[in-house]
């Protein structure tokens, strides 16, 4: 039986969730069909021990421990070449797959496409369920050939996120032989969108994408890695990184670029933007208001009702009263999220 996927995961100091996302993968993984690959950015926790317990038990386990940590663009890189199927689909080691998924995968390989996209839940850190979180606002099955711009367009246009660029790692399959037809992008290498670039530098020739429209994993949020220097940064990797990929590739007054704001204005809501100005007010030592301003300038600044009442909200709305409208919020947000809404992630 050829080998027809590897499931990749990069991590550093992942141990605490490892175990658990590899549980939900290894029983999936069919000898033979389909293995695991383990790249380990020289973490100081307990990583190497997780996945030898595993290995034991589970011959289509890899492990790869680097000598130095590269960072999320690098150790994502080195994950696919150092997968050996014909398709890497890459997996945060704290997200959980859902039972069937790699049938499901296997399946939808048949397709011959370069990039496969699907959906995922939203749960929190301890992976009570949120929301569900849809790439597009019409929920269909979807092939497109990135290259072809009117296809680009439509497709672009129905989405609700930055996903539809390949912004999440779990929800990528993708080809290897494509991935690899192209180096790494070296102007941003270090900018956590890496693997972005790589495929749309792909895409300028030819990048046949599907988006499956089912669930195949459910995302673990509230363990952002990159927030470790601070929301306002976390918000900077998003807005100026994202931006700086729609600008290169497709110009700044582009429609690839005004649809990349309006994704980033539905991930960064007021909600967002007020939580951060809080933080901004209690830690200036570490969240900065003057970026978080600039920020906001960035997203918020184009012409419309909406847009204006939310720069004047992020301005002039009283800190005390959000944080007790965000307490309400936060008390019925399960019995909301039954319900199928997700509110301030």
């Amino acid at each position: 039986m050829p080998l027809r996927l590897s499931i990749c995961l990069p991590v550093y100091n992942f141990g605490a969730f490892l175990g658990e996302t590899l549980d939900s993968i290894l029983p999936q993984a069919t000898p033979g069909a389909v293995e695991v690959v383990v790249v380990d950015g020289a973490s100081t926790d307990n990583t190497r021990e997780v996945v030898e317990q595993r290995t034991r038990a589970w011959p289509q386990l890899r492990y790869v421990r680097l000598p130095q940590r590269g960072g999320i663009d690098v150790d994502m890189a080195l994950s696919m070449e150092e997968g050996r199927a014909d398709y890497c689909w890459l997996f945060s080691g704290d997200d959980i797959m859902r039972p069937g998924a790699v049938d499901r995968v296997l399946a939808w390989l048949a397709g011959g496409d370069d990039v496969l996209l699907c959906r995922h839940t939203i749960c929190d850190k301890h992976m009570r369920f949120l929301g569900d979180y849809p790439v597009l606002r019409a929920e269909r099955v979807c092939r497109l050939d990135f290259a072809n711009a009117g296809e680009r367009h439509n497709f672009l246009a129905d989405a609700v996120n930055t996903e539809a660029l390949f912004s999440f790692m779990s929800g990528l399959v993708i080809r290897r032989a494509a991935w690899l037809s192209v180096p790494a992008v070296q102007g941003f290498t270090g900018s956590c969108w890496g693997h972005v670039a790589r495929l749309l530098t792909v895409a300028q020739r030819q990048l046949r994408v599907c988006y499956v429209a089912e669930v195949w994993l459910d995302k673990r949020g509230d363990n952002d890695s990159f927030m470790d220097r601070g929301a306002v940064n976390r918000f900077r990797i998003a807005v100026d990184g994202f931006t700086r990929i729609a600008t290169t590739f497709y110009g700044e007054a582009s429609f690839e670029a005004a649809q990349v704001r309006r994704y980033l204005r539905n991930e960064l809501t007021i909600a967002s933007f007020m939580s951060a100005r809080q933080a901004a007010a209690t830690s200036p030592e570490l969240e900065s208001r003057r970026e978080l301003d600039r920020l906001m300038q960035v997203l918020y600044s184009e012409p419309g009702l909406l847009n204006f009442a939310t720069r004047n909200v992020y301005r002039y709305f009283p800190l005390w009263l959000y944080g007790v409208l965000r307490d309400v919020l936060r008390t019925v947000r399960p019995w909301i999220a039954k319900r199928g809404f997700v509110l301030m992630r």
